[in-house]
């Protein structure tokens, strides 16, 4: 009973403190909040995903730099970027229809760019930073200027 106990703690560790967002470190900017890997049951419906998340307010922006782990391996993005907004209306919780800019740049050279809005589908982030760019600069701006409360998410970042 006891080893099993020790190999649960043990997985339960590794699973927690391993690095969510693998080949990209958070550099300097707005902070990110991680999502992290928790320990996840099948059973209790979907697993929520790894990656990084903002708040951005009405005709706000967002700029965050991440610096590469491994200049050598990693050389393609992935994930997807996610856009959630809500607003409460007399006690109640309402979708709202914002919509955020965004951009990647590696070392200042334009990689990717694209519009999603809340609501909408999920964008798959594609796009190869030159190989030997270090660092990687999101920037997100909302364009509308509604007082919904926004989130700006990179579910499953990194580079692989």
């Amino acid at each position: 009973m006891l080893l099993v106990l020790l190999i649960s703690a043990l997985l339960a560790y590794f699973v927690v403190s391993s690095d969510p967002t693998e080949g990209l470190d958070y550099a300097s900017g707005d902070t990110p909040k991680e999502l992290k890997q928790s320990i996840c049951f099948s059973d209790s419906g979907p697993c929520p995903p790894t990656g990084f998340k903002w708040s951005i307010p009405a005709s706000g922006v967002i700029r965050t730099r991440f610096e590469r782990e491994d200049i050598d391996d990693r050389t393609e993005f992935r994930g997807w970027f996610r856009l959630e907004a809500a607003v409460f209306i007399q006690e109640e919780v309402r979708d709202c229809s914002t919509a955020v800019d965004w951009w990647l740049l590696a070392d200042d050279k334009p990689i990717a760019h694209g519009t999603i809005t809340a609501g909408g589908d999920d964008q798959e982030v594609t796009g190869t930073p030159p190989h030997e760019a270090r660092f990687i600069l999101l920037t997100a701006r909302r364009t509308d200027s509604l007082s919904c409360r926004s989130t700006f998410q990179w579910v499953y970042a990194g580079l692989e």
